[in-house]
């Protein structure tokens, strides 16, 4: 292979792997329930629905009287994002950030999502900040159902006429009479079936918010505690002083270390869910503090960063504290932050294991002259 046709094939080759890179980033840049519709300038609501404007954009929760929403903002790799719970269906999200918006539409309605985003910045890949969110929703009309009013409808009875009838004059005829013998009938019992309770969950974005200071009374705990009086964190994170309340707000990162804050962010809140007495949990608090201290005794990011998502997922089963509505169970469980979706994506180790191979396979032999 001389050296233009080694060049037409390095060159053939990087284009491949930049547009599946372009699919991957595209893939990675999507709430957990729709992908968001680009509209140039300010998008708004959709015609016969009502808004709720936030702005500025920040962790808290939001009302207008009819439609309750949290938010609760982080940030990622690719850029800031946000989760929402609200008590009431979501038919549409506008969220607006640089020069243009991104529109989010539900049908069905939802009350939640996550991972929601403005458009993509250009010049750096990378979402615009968050300018302002409008969250739109309808109320539903009531539904007439009609009674059935049953009709007397007039049955004829007819006259029964007496008929002359001859009178028998009885016989003395012995009669046996039977003995009653007494049947004993089963009795059915009911049987009661338990109505399943849903699970419930508040996200980190509520415990975090000092509004929400008063919940963490019940639950034994406080936001000044620190992780080690609580977790088992190896002294080489240097965690040890940080509080439960900043660990809440921990962004995570690449490695270990970074799996660990994305873990102990989830953790916290779980130990909070779980604590609390008006809370339906799906785990025991000593089962949390059991499987997160496994997991950072591991030190495998892997780990931590699977037990960090299934934990995520119990937190946003919906919050019914602090008047943020009924419970409300989501169809889907919130992913872990995306550098952590991104770092352990099989398809992207691939390709770059894909690279390196045939950047070697590529590579002039040892000694090769330049007129190869």
């Amino acid at each position: 292979m001389n050296k233009i046709q080694r060049r037409q094939t390095i060159v053939a080759i990087a284009t491949v792997l930049a547009l599946v890179g372009m699919s991957l980033k595209t893939g990675l840049a999507r709430a957990t329930h729709v992908d968001p519709i680009f509209v140039p300038g300010n998008a708004v609501c959709p015609a016969g629905t009502i808004e709720l404007k936030v702005e500025p954009v920040a962790d808290g929760t939001y009302s207008d009287g009819t439609l309750t929403v949290t938010i609760d903002v982080r940030d990622t790799p690719d850029g800031q994002v946000f989760d929402f719970t609200a008590n009431i269906g979501i038919d549409a999200v506008v969220v607006k950030g640089g020069p243009d918006s991104n529109l989010y539409l539900y049908d069905p309605e939802v009350t939640s999502d996550t991972g929601l985003h403005a458009p993509v910045n250009p010049s750096n890949n990378q979402f615009f900040g968050l300018s302002h969110i409008s969250f739109c929703y309808d109320i539903e009309p009531p539904t007439n159902t009609p009674t059935d009013t049953p009709t007397n409808t007039p049955t004829d009875t007819p006259t029964n006429t007496p008929t002359d009838t001859p009178t028998n004059t009885p016989t003395d005829t012995p009669t046996n009479t039977p003995t009653n013998t007494p049947t004993n009938t089963p009795t059915n019992t009911p049987t009661n079936t338990p109505t399943p309770i849903p699970f419930e969950g508040c996200t980190p974005g509520y415990w975090k918010q000092s509004q929400h200071f008063d919940s963490w009374v019940p639950t034994g705990y406080s936001p000044n505690q620190t992780l080690e009086s609580v977790f088992d964190v190896p002294d080489s994170f240097g965690l040890d002083n940080v509080t439960l309340l900043q660990a809440l707000s921990f962004n995570g990162g690449s490695g270990t270390s970074g799996a660990v804050r994305i873990l102990l962010r989830a953790a916290v809140a779980a130990l909070l869910n779980s604590a609390h007495p008006d809370l339906d949990y799906p785990r025991t608090t000593a089962d949390v503090i059991a499987d997160v201290n496994a997991a950072l005794a591991s030190n495998d990011r892997s780990t931590m960063l699977s037990l960090a998502a299934a934990l995520d997922a119990d937190n946003n089963l919906g919050c019914p504290l602090n008047g943020n509505g009924a419970s409300t169970t989501q169809g889907v469980p919130a992913a872990p932050q995306s550098g952590a979706s991104q770092e352990s994506n099989p398809l992207v180790a691939f390709f770059r294991s894909l690279w390196d191979a045939l950047a070697t396979w590529l590579a002039p032999p040892t000694g090769a002259t330049s007129g190869e």
